[in-house]
């Protein structure tokens, strides 16, 4: 596949190329190294609150980049039920079940 001359002049014209380019993957690759980056840093805290912050934390940028069309709907769904399945091991965890 051959890719025109683009003219990037704008932050948002550089994502889209890049996206483009790389067959949608930019955005999915993003959120994965954002969860994992966000997930080590919070080494301090149980494993459970730091996978729940995490994906909460991607769910909020995967919103921003379906907006603007960077990633599949399927790619937010998957941040949306990690969040959920995140916050209901809390949720299961804190009962002391």
């Amino acid at each position: 596949m051959v890719f025109g001359d683009p003219n990037l002049t704008r932050p948002y014209e550089l994502l889209t190329y890049t996206n483009t380019v790389t067959d949608g993957l930019l955005g999915a690759v993003i959120l994965l190294l954002i969860f994992i980056v966000g997930f080590v840093s919070m080494k301090n805290y149980r494993t459970s609150s730091a996978f729940a912050a995490s994906a909460f934390i991607t769910t909020i940028l995967a919103v921003l980049l379906r907006a603007l069309d960077v990633i599949k709907d399927e790619i937010l769904f998957l941040c949306i039920f990690g969040t959920v399945a995140g916050v209901a091991f809390l949720i299961f965890e804190n009962r002391g079940g």
